[in-house]
């Protein structure tokens, strides 16, 4: 299932499709830039995690041309994107000492157009913070199916530990799927699924250390 899913006319996807054709042939359909800003509170603990979405041209035009059909701004649709992820830990795992993290609400959430993509912005907080002098804090971004593919962007801004301590630092170890799960990715059409734990083993993982 496309878990950010949003019914598009069939004019809109004909029209889309017909421009990216490739898109549509294998999972990932869709790609996600993500940038991640972590959020320690004067004491040294990590209170929450804002992050930031910028979604691939296809998928912008598809929202922004349902916008247009709709008569509707961009707000519905922030609001049913994060209905969605909600019921999914926010695409967002978090776990220290090998314990999942919980996480509050989404508060702060916001939708834009930047370069004629589409952006979402939301804050998650940690409902009780995090003592990353403790044991890393190990995080892990993915849509589940991997009919998105969420990947930090290549931007030295796309991971930020705002207001760490001094020696403070993360490392990105990139996704490592073998050719066989690589295969079975490609394998599937656009309306076929993998099942929910196929994302995550797409995904980068993020380790966040505090000496």
């Amino acid at each position: 299932m496309n878990w950010l899913f949003t019914r598009f006319s069939c004019a809109t996807v004909l029209m889309v499709s017909l421009l990216f054709t490739d898109a549509t042939q294998a999972h990932p359909h869709n790609w996600i830039d993500v940038f991640a800003e972590w959020q320690f509170t004067p004491d040294g603990q990590i209170s929450g995690v804002k992050q930031r979405w910028l979604f691939d041209d296809y998928y912008s035009v598809l929202l922004v041309n349902d916008a247009a059909d709709t008569g509707k701004n961009l707000q519905p649709i922030l609001e049913k994107i994060m209905g969605n992820i909600a019921q999914h830990h926010y695409f967002l795992w978090i776990r220290q000492k090998d314990e999942v993290v919980a996480m509050g609400s989404a508060e702060q959430a916001r939708i834009g157009v930047r370069d004629h993509r589409i952006e979402i912005e939301f804050r998650l907080p940690i409902i009780n913070p995090l003592d990353p002098g403790k044991g890393d804090v190990v995080y892990q971004v993915a849509e589940p199916t991997y009919y998105f593919e969420m990947l930090h962007a290549e931007d030295s801004r796309a991971i930020v530990l705002k207001d760490a301590p001094p020696g403070c630092r993360y490392h990105l170890e990139p996704p490592k799927p073998d050719a066989a799960l690589i295969a079975y990715a490609a394998s599937l059409g656009i309306d076929e699924s993998g099942g929910d734990n196929l994302g995550i083993q797409f995904s980068e993982t993020v380790t966040i250390r505090c000496d």
